[in-house]
């Protein structure tokens, strides 16, 4: 429940927190590389950078008490008031360093704060804009020694200094350019891309390395892109020895190498899932179940729409047995189980790549995969929306038409406006963005079934009888026209996100005649939604009024169930909550679930649903 909280706070405040958390890591850079330059043997050498390690450690302290609530955040609070006694007490940079590192880390974790870049640093346009925007001040080769830096307190940083440069992340260098640093001459870049400040960021941590002779041995531990971003050089030396210091400096000077040939989804979750069994091997549990999750999420789940037109049945199965080895993880049933399911998935999932990469998408299948994408995810919003408009015209509400089409116009607004951020200004997880679904959904559920038992209420006779009495011609209440507004933005933006997720990539599997019919395919699936509309509005409404509400009402309450089932689901996926299978088929149509949490949910409401209505008949019959 405290993790589902959180998901809200991140879902309905996303831009702002995401900000707050790279500002807070960025602070624990600065403070973990620039104390040393303050205070030596306990005395104040710089007393202006003194200064400004006690105003960042109280900016730290603050910017953590603001944070969602995580389960890391009472130990964080803890850690951030002893940095800022520690740096009072003037004690040795070996301990700052060492704090800052633990808090950095820990931060990371709890908030699945994502530093990597999306495609392969450019080293070749990193020189150019290195030389553009930043030899200015910091100097041709990196010295701090540019033609600007003359009178400039603090001087710019040289990035040649090693005892300096062994203490910066590539993250922490991407963060100093998106944000800048406050009160000194280095502001923040914004006007550059993810992509450009990304292969600034690697481009400025392999300056003093450019010597070190590149190596092709990788070292376990050290060999994938969070570990790069998110390692220090020291931290390299101390774990793995020269050797992990030389894998480093490789990787920075080198970072196409990340990605050659090997960052497919179906291949990161393959990567993702052999270090999940590691991780469970070695008795990490937890970081093998978010592992495990991830796997499914940011890997196999980006290609699932896809595979699924070419192997339906291979499909389904890798999604029942990642499933069932998050389980396996769950309920701890040993390391022989877990070998064996992961090793499995696999092999599927090696089958699934060789299928992909085969050859490109067909044009009839990118058709069909824009078609279908569409119709499934839209087919549930147009349907509520379509009810809701039916029944403001058929009771002569049409007041309430404008609130209506200003929600799912705005969820349209909002989710390209989300799409656009999480690409070009920062990534969201697909835990938070199946949080983000999930929450959605619960809530839709809660209002139409509120929203199907009012409406059922109104076939009783009696009740009937004073709700025209009483209700009709008189102008709705702000609240209801906002409560109107509200589902229909949720209904819509609920699906917004990841139907955008599905079409890129559709989009990227496709050439220039196969986008073209990609585009064909979701207008096709657009004009089926509308005559789905129409439909259901034209002979609805043909229907006698109490009839229709009835009729409405239980529909509302179908759409509930669903909506409810999807939401665990989605909770389900992103690792927030449980779920254990049962032996029976997922039928779309009728949307009951197949695993117990999702099913007991539908099933009480239905139970619910059953005994209020059968509570009113009683009551509406004592009456008579």
């Amino acid at each position: 429940m405290k993790q589902l909280l959180t998901a809200i706070l991140m879902w309905l405040t996303l831009p702002a927190y995401a900000s707050e958390t790279q500002q807070l890591l960025q602070l624990l850079d600065y403070v973990g590389v620039d104390y040393a330059e303050a205070v030596e043997n306990g005395k104040i050498i710089n007393r202006g950078e003194y200064n400004e390690m006690v105003e960042f450690s109280s900016a730290i302290s603050e910017s953590i008490a603001t944070l969602p609530w995580s389960e890391i955040k009472p130990a964080l609070k803890i850690d951030a008031q002893q940095l800022v006694d520690t740096i009072n007490a003037r004690q040795q940079s070996s301990v700052i360093i060492e704090l800052t590192a633990a808090m950095r880390r820990q931060v990371m974790n709890a908030y699945e704060v994502v530093s990597v870049p999306g495609k392969a640093p450019d080293t070749l346009l990193a020189q150019q804009l290195y030389q553009e925007n930043c030899a200015a001040c910091h100097g041709e080769t990196g010295l701090g020694d540019g033609t600007a830096a003359n009178g400039m307190e603090p001087a710019p940083t040289n990035f040649l200094d090693i005892e300096r440069h062994r203490q910066r992340t590539l993250f922490g260098l991407y963060n100093t350019i998106t944000l800048g640093v406050s009160e000194t001459g280095m502001r923040p870049f914004n006007e550059l891309s993810d992509h450009e400040r990304w292969s600034l960021a690697f481009y400025v941590g392999a300056l003093p390395y450019t010597n070190v002779k590149a190596t092709s041995e990788g070292v376990n531990g050290l060999n994938t892109l969070q570990q790069i971003t998110t390692t220090t050089p020291a931290d390299a030396e101390l774990h793995f020895g020269t050797k992990g210091l030389v894998a480093l400096s490789t990787y920075r000077n080198h970072p196409g190498s990340l990605f050659r040939g090997k960052r497919t989804p179906l291949t990161l979750s393959r990567e993702l899932l052999a270090s999940s069994l590691q991780h469970y091997v070695e008795g990490d549990h937890e970081q093998a179940q978010k592992l495990a999750v991830t796997a499914y999420l940011e890997g196999f789940e980006m290609v699932e729409a896809t595979l699924s037109l070419k192997a339906p049945e291979l499909s389904k199965e890798i999604e029942t047995e990642m499933g069932a080895y998050r389980n396996d993880l769950r309920k701890d049933l040993g390391i022989k189980q877990a070998t064996k399911r992961q090793q499995q998935i696999d092999v599927m999932l090696a089958v699934a790549h060789d299928l992909l990469m085969q050859k490109s998408l067909s044009s009839g299948s990118a058709f069909g995969s824009a078609f279908i994408i569409l119709l499934r995810e839209g087919l549930e919003a147009i349907l509520v929306l379509a009810a809701l408009m039916a029944v403001l015209i058929k009771t002569g509400r049409r007041d309430g038409l404008p609130y209506l089409h200003a929600g799912w116009v705005l969820a349209v607004i909002a989710g390209a406006a989300t799409w656009w951020v999480s690409t070009y200004l920062l990534t969201i997880s697909g835990a938070l963005r199946e949080m983000s679904e999930g929450i959605a959904a619960l809530t839709a559920a809660g209002i139409l079934f509120f929203v199907g038992f009012w409406m059922h209420s109104k076939t009783n006779a009696v009740q009937w009888k004073k709700f025209i009495d009483q209700t009709m011609g008189r102008a709705l209440g702000s609240g209801t026209l906002w409560s109107l507004a509200g589902l229909s933005f949720i209904s819509v933006y609920r699906e917004m996100f990841e139907t955008i997720l599905f079409y890129q990539a559709i989009w990227v599997q496709t050439d220039a005649a196969g986008h073209n019919m990609v585009i064909t395919g979701m207008i096709s699936a657009t004009a089926v939604l509308l005559v789905v509309a129409w439909l259901v509005m034209r002979y609805s409404t043909q229907l006698p009024l109490r009839q229709f509400f009835g009729f409405t009402g239980l529909f509302l309450f179908i759409m509930a169930v669903i909506f409810a089932g999807k939401g665990i689901e989605a909770l389900q996926e992103a690792g927030n909550i449980p779920s254990d299978p049962l032996n029976m088929p997922f039928i779309e149509l009728v949307g009951l679930s197949n695993n117990t949490q999702g099913l007991l949910i539908q099933c009480a409401m239905i139970a619910v649903t059953v005994g209020l209505i059968w509570g009113r008949r009683v009551r509406s019959n004592a009456v008579a």
